[in-house]
C-alpha cells in the first residue's frame, strides 16, 4: 500500500492533477453557494414576513467559509492567481448578490 502511495505522488503530472482537482472543487463550492442563496431567497417568498426578513438578513451566512488561512491554499493562490482567492472573486460575489435580490435564477 505504501508503495502505491509513493508511486502515485511521485508521478510527473501529480501537481497538475492536484491543481485540476482544486479548480474543480472551487467551482463546485461556488455552485453550491449559489444554490444555497437561491433557495434561501426562494424560501423567503413562502414563509411569514417576519421570518423571511431574518432569513434574508442572513442569506450569506454559513456558506463555505474561507480557505485563505491554509498555507497550501495561500501558495496555490499566489502561484496561480497572483494572490487572489478564486473562491471569493468579485465576479462570484456579484453573482451571489444578484441571486439574493431575485435577479438571477439558479438551476437546481
Amino acid at each position: 500500500m505504501i508503495e502505491h502511495y509513493i508511486d502515485y505522488y511521485s508521478c510527473d503530472s501529480c501537481e497538475e492533477e492536484f491543481i485540476h482537482l482544486v479548480e474543480h472543487l472551487i467551482e463546485n463550492i461556488k455552485h453550491l453557494e449559489a444554490k444555497v442563496v437561491f433557495l434561501r431567497y426562494t424560501l423567503s417568498k413562502y414563509i411569514p414576513e417576519h421570518i423571511a426578513k431574518l432569513l434574508l438578513s442572513d442569506i450569506f451566512s454559513d456558506l463555505t467559509g474561507c480557505f485563505g488561512d491554509f498555507p497550501a491554499y495561500q501558495k496555490y493562490m499566489g502561484r496561480y492567481y497572483n494572490g487572489a482567492d478564486p473562491a471569493n472573486s468579485e465576479e462570484h460575489n456579484d453573482h451571489l448578490i444578484s441571486i439574493s435580490k431575485g435577479n438571477t435564477i439558479v438551476n437546481l
